[in-house]
C-alpha cells in the first residue's frame, strides 16, 4: 500500500506541475494551452540530448533544461500568441494546437519516433528502506524536486516585486498599466515560467514512462484535468488536482485499468457541471 502511494504522489506531482503551467498561463494570458503536454515531451528529450553530451549531473540538467524551455517559451509566447487578440479566443486555442503539432513533428524530426529514457543512475543515491519498502531514487527526488519548484514558485509570486507584478497583470490588465507595469513583459515572463516548470516535469516523468513525441497528449490532457478539478485559478489547487489524479490512477488503475482514464476525466465533467471553478478556484464578483 505504501509503494502506491509513493507511486501515486511521484505520478501526480508531475501532473500537477503540467496544471501549475495551465494556471500560470491561464492566469497571465487568459489562455489554455494546449501544447503544454507537448512542452513536457520536449524537455525530456531535452535532458536526455544533454546526457548524451556526457552532462550527468542532475542539478546541472535541471538548470539547462529550465533556461532553454523558458527561451522556448519566449520564443513561442513572441512569435505566435502576442500578435493575436486576447478576444479572438477560438483564434488563439487553434493556436496551441498547431503549435502543439509542430513540437511533435520537430521531436520526430530532431529525436525520431523511438521513445527513450534516462539512464538508471541519472538520479543518485540509493533506494531509501521504509517499513519495509524500497523506494527507489527516482521516486524521492522527483518528490523533492517537485516540492521544491512549487515552494521556489509560491515565493517568487508572493515574495518579490516581480511576482507581485506579474500576479497584479493577471488580475487587472488595466490596473496594472496604470500602476505603471507593462502588461505584455509579465505576460512573456508568466509564459517563460511555465514553459520553464513544466520542461523540468519532463525530466521527471522520463524515468517512469519514456519520452516519446506522442506522450505530450496524454500527460497534457491529464494535466488540464488536475488545473480543472483543483481551479484553473489556483496554483495550489492546481497541485492538489495532480496528486487526486495520480492517485486515482495508481489505486484504480490495479482493477479498471483500461476505464481508469474513463473515471478521471468523468470526475472532471461532474466537476464542471457542480463547481465550474474547480475546488479550489476563486468566484470573482463584478460590479455593475
Amino acid at each position: 500500500m505504501l509503494t502506491v502511494i509513493i507511486i501515486g504522489v511521484t505520478v501526480g506531482l508531475i501532473y500537477g506541475l503540467v496544471a501549475i503551467g495551465y494556471s500560470l498561463i491561464w492566469q497571465s494570458m487568459s489562455l489554455v494551452h494546449f501544447a503544454q503536454g507537448d512542452l513536457l515531451m520536449l524537455g525530456g528529450f531535452l535532458a536526455i540530448t544533454l546526457i548524451g553530451m556526457k552532462i550527468s549531473n542532475l542539478f546541472v540538467v535541471l538548470l539547462l533544461v529550465f533556461v532553454m524551455m523558458a527561451l522556448v517559451g519566449l520564443i513561442i509566447q513572441r512569435g505566435a500568441y502576442c500578435y493575436i487578440p486576447q478576444h479572438r479566443g477560438t483564434t488563439r486555442i487553434i493556436a496551441t494546437l498547431g503549435v502543439g503539432m509542430i513540437l511533435r513533428n520537430m521531436a520526430v524530426l530532431i529525436w525520431g519516433t523511438r521513445a527513450r529514457g534516462l539512464p538508471d543512475n541519472f538520479f543518485p543515491g540509493g533506494s531509501l528502506k521504509f517499513s519495509g519498502v524500497a523506494i527507489r531514487p527516482v521516486y524521492y527526488w522527483s518528490f523533492f524536486i517537485g516540492i521544491m519548484l512549487v515552494v521556489a514558485l509560491v515565493i517568487f509570486l508572493y515574495r518579490t516585486k516581480f511576482g507581485m507584478a506579474m500576479r497584479l497583470t493577471a488580475y487587472n490588465y488595466s490596473l496594472a498599466e496604470l500602476m505603471g507595469i507593462n502588461p505584455g513583459i509579465y505576460q512573456t515572463l508568466a509564459f517563460m515560467l511555465a514553459t520553464g516548470i513544466t520542461g523540468v516535469a519532463g525530466i521527471l516523468v522520463s524515468p517512469i514512462s519514456f519520452v516519446s513525441y506522442r506522450m505530450g497528449l496524454a500527460f497534457g490532457v491529464k494535466g488540464f484535468a488536475a488545473a480543472i478539478i483543483g481551479g484553473l485559478d489556483s496554483l495550489p489547487g492546481a497541485l492538489i488536482g495532480g496528486i487526486t489524479i495520480g492517485l486515482i490512477e495508481v489505486f484504480f488503475g490495479r482493477y479498471i485499468s483500461g476505464y481508469v482514464d474513463v473515471l478521471i476525466f468523468g470526475i472532471m465533467i461532474i466537476v464542471l457541471i457542480f463547481k465550474p471553478r474547480g475546488f479550489f478556484g476563486k468566484v470573482h464578483a463584478e460590479k455593475i
